[in-house]
This record gives structure tokens, sequence and C-alpha cells, in this order.
């Protein structure tokens, strides 16, 4: 039998220990009640867990190492105070992103990420809502705003759910140009292509033309799409490609985008160098040494 105590075990884990143990085939059914019983009489039920959290964040509170908003019931909305500091230290980015909580209330969670300068990721905001809509994206982003403190001509990275775009465009909350820019997730979207054509070769080129460094070189590979298939090159003119990470940083005066310091930082380790050693007072003939690619 299985002696620790771990929520996380599977049921067809401790359908094989109660077939060793005693002989005996138990239903999925049966295992799964019996777990979530024996979860309840360790940890507590739902409600007792629900009634819990008012009295965890109001203690998080105290200790000064949460923010909290709460109202009843369009959203709660949270983030923590270290966070907040390090989030000041960060890329002029943000990716909002959503899921759906399982079990028995049900409601979505809703979060905001930020990236420092060596890519790591940091979560700096949290809400649970009833739903994904415009109403529940724009309390997420009104707190945001107001504790967060985005820095102006910050980069709001999402996938084009109706709800967050109808949110970002709400006149007055400082979510649109010059204050803040919307750019759509390459891996949602290179998603969405899949479901719709279901090419993997055709995938890889979508995903290039949306990391293009140059006018000429997008207009390559998007060429390369409609001479595939003029229906999928229909599907992408229908998304604003305007809206991309780099023109949008460099718009509000940002030196170097994520994207050029990662095309930086590729060529000064494999592109070759060169090194001059000798030129004339006029500076017209140099003598010069090529180096190695570190």
């Amino acid at each position: 039998m299985v002696k620790a105590v771990d929520p996380t075990i599977s049921i067809k884990v401790l359908q094989g220990g109660v077939k060793n143990h005693f002989n005996y085939k138990a239903s999925y059914k049966k295992i799964s009640l019996v777990k979530q019983r024996v979860i309840a009489r360790i940890y507590g039920d739902w409600e007792e867990s629900y009634n819990e959290l008012s009295r965890w964040l109001f203690t998080m509170q105290i200790l000064d190492l949460v923010q909290l908003t709460q109202s009843c019931f369009i959203g709660f909305f949270w983030t923590f105070l270290p966070c907040i500091g390090a989030f000041k230290h960060c890329k002029p980015l943000i990716s909002i992103d959503s899921t759906h909580l399982y079990g028995k209330y049900g409601e979505t969670l809703l979060m905001a990420i930020a990236q420092d300068g060596n890519a790591n990721i940091l979560l700096i905001a949290f809400a649970v809502v009833e739903g994904e809509t415009k109403e529940a994206w724009s309390f997420f982003l009104a707190y945001l705003r107001q504790h967060v403190k985005p820095q102006p001509g910050i980069l709001v990275i999402s996938d084009r759910h109706k709800s967050i775009d109808a949110a970002l465009n709400v006149e007055g909350r400082l979510w649109k140009p010059p204050h803040a820019f919307q750019a759509f997730c390459t891996r949602y979207i290179a998603t969405n292509f899949m479901t719709h054509f279901k090419n993997k070769n055709l995938k890889k080129v979508l995903v290039n033309a949306v990391y293009s460094k140059s006018q000429r070189e997008f207009a390559h590979y998007f060429g390369c799409l409609r001479g595939e298939n003029a229906a999928i090159t229909n599907y992408l003119e229908k998304m604003p490609w305007n809206d991309s990470e780099a023109l949008a940083q460099l718009q509000v005066g940002v030196e170097f985008s994520q994207m050029l310091m990662n095309v930086i930082e590729f060529n000064s380790k494999h592109v070759n160098t060169v090194n001059v050693y000798q030129f004339d007072r006029s500076r017209t003939t140099f003598t010069v040494e090529e180096l190695a690619a570190a």
C-alpha cells in the first residue's frame, strides 16, 4: 500500500495498491471518492479551505508582504511587495494570461508575468475572477496599474481573446499608446495556425516570419506562405502585424528592443571579427587580421 500522505498520487497508483494489498480491483470512481474523503479529513474540505483564504490574506497584509483588493464578487486581486520592487528592474514588458481553476468553485485565475534581463520570469500579480470577460480583465488591469505601476510605454503580450483586447482599449485606462502597446504571443499564433492548417513545415515558416528582423525578410517568408496557400495569408492578414515587439518598444524611445539585443548577442558569439593593427595617417589604408568567432 501507499504509506506516505501525498495528495498528488494518481488514482491508478492507488488502484494498484489496493489490488496488491487486498487482491481486489476497485473501480476508478470508488478510489476517487475515497481519495477526496481522505484529503478532506487531513486538509479540510472545499468550504473550510475557502473560508481560510480571507484570514490567510489578511495575515499576509499585516506582515506587509502583499497588497490586495476585494470586492463582492467581481474578483480578488493580490500582488507581493517584493515582486513590485523587482519589477522596476525588469524589461518594459508584461505577459498576461488566464487559466481555469478546477474544483468545486471553478473560477478563473488571471496572471501578469514579467521578464528580467536574463530571460527569467517573474510573476507580479494575480486575480481570481468568475470568468474571462471584459469586466474581469478591466478589473485586473485597473488594479495592476494602481498597485504595480508599470513603466510608461510598456508592451503587453497576450493571446487574441476579445475580452483582453476590449479591456486594453477602454478609454481613460492608460493601456493604449503611448502609455502601453499591445502584441500577440507567437506561440499562441502558431498553435492557432496548426489548428486551422495542420502543417508543421509551414508553421516553421510562420514563426520565421514573426521573428523577421527586416521588412525584406518578412516579405520573403510571407511570400512563401502565400505561394503554398492563399488561404493562409488571407487568415494571417487579419492580424495587426504592425504591433510587433521591436516596433512598439522603439516607438517609445527604447534604445534596443529585446529582439535586437538577441541579434547583437548572437552576432558577438558567431560572427568573425577583425583586429586592425596598422593604418595610415589619412586612415584610408588598413592592415587587418581576421579573428575567429568566440
